[in-house]
């Protein structure tokens, strides 16, 4: 009799039986088999990937996530119409800019300006209503935000113009020499060549000739700050000279008496000297001047008819 032994085999080799045993024969039919098992799994895991999950397996965490991005999806669209909106807001604000920037004598921002760096309009994207391209969403709401920000950033420099500009406009009309300096009767030719009362030559006569009596209040054309007060030395004889800034200064000539110093500050309207015949004079008149730059400029193309430096006088003091 044979003895059983395990992990054996039968072969035939020349015609003769012989018997070999096969070491860990178990084992590696053990692995087969579970190889093939895993293969098999592997297989049907990928198949359920692609053709979405129709073994149900992780079902509840799919839908979360499909009905998270149709919420997301949802919300941009909303935000995307907001933005919309929005543009038309900055729209308005750039027209309303743009009249400001005329009421203070600025120049309109450009067109070219207004859309710097952003490379199209706002309606110029096609925005995906419908889709369910959640990051087509994203690159059009990106694109919205650049350009929104990029013309509110324009606008926000454009009214810091304005306000500077407000600001130097202010001071400006103050300066400027507005209104007559001293109730008289003056030429309308006095201004320019003539012949002169005294010296009987012709010469060119820089200011204008307010005639008066001694005594008539003078007051500032504008505001602005004193240079020089009192005795000129000169044909001018006692004067005032007032620097109004932005290149403007006035002459008060043929005082008799002053009540400002040099270095004081004067407002439009306030009361700097009274009128007399001091200086190369025929009558009691004050001489005035308005300077630009240097360059003598025609009182009465200054004055305001319809003001009287009294009533302006009192208009600054109650504002």
């Amino acid at each position: 009799m044979f003895e059983r032994k395990r992990n054996i085999s039968f072969f035939y080799l020349d015609n003769l039986l012989e018997m070999r045993q096969i070491r860990g024969f178990r084992l590696k039919v053990l692995v087969a088999i579970l190889g093939g098992v895993l293969l098999c799994l592997g297989t049907i895991l990928t198949i359920n990937f692609i053709y979405y999950n129709f073994l149900g397996l992780g079902h509840t965490q799919l839908e979360s996530l499909i009905e998270e991005n149709r919420y997301l999806h949802e919300k941009l669209t909303e935000m995307t119409g907001k933005y919309q909106n929005l543009e038309q807001a900055v729209s308005d604000l750039n027209m309303q800019g743009d009249q400001l920037r005329l009421l203070v004598d600025l120049p309109r921002i450009d067109e070219d300006t207004k859309g710097a760096g952003i490379g199209g309009g706002l309606y110029d994207y096609e925005i995906p209503s419908g889709s369910d391209s959640t990051i087509e969403l994203f690159r059009t709401t990106e694109r919205l935000m650049k350009e929104l920000t990029s013309q509110i950033n324009v606008q926000k420099q454009s009214y810091k113009e304005i306000l500077q500009k407000t600001e130097y406009n202010e001071g400006y009309f103050k300066a400027i020499p507005a209104i007559k300096p001293m109730d008289g009767y003056y030429s309308h030719h006095g201004f320019g060549v003539r012949i002169h009362p005294i010296l009987g030559t012709r010469k060119v006569h820089l200011g204008l000739d307010i005639v008066n009596d001694v005594g008539t209040p003078i007051y500032s054309a504008g505001d602005g700050v004193v240079l020089m007060s009192g005795q000129s030395g000169g044909g001018f004889g006692i004067a005032v000279v007032i620097n109004h800034g932005y290149g403007y200064q006035t002459v008060y000539a043929h005082l008799s008496k002053v009540f400002v110093h040099a270095g004081q500050k004067v407002r439009r309207g306030d009361l700097i000297a009274k009128s007399g015949k001091s200086g190369l004079v025929t009558g009691p008149h004050l001489h005035y001047e308005v300077r630009k730059h240097g360059v003598s400029q025609n009182p009465m193309d200054y004055f305001f008819d319809d003001v009287r430096a009294e009533d302006y006088r009192k208009i600054g003091d109650q504002g």
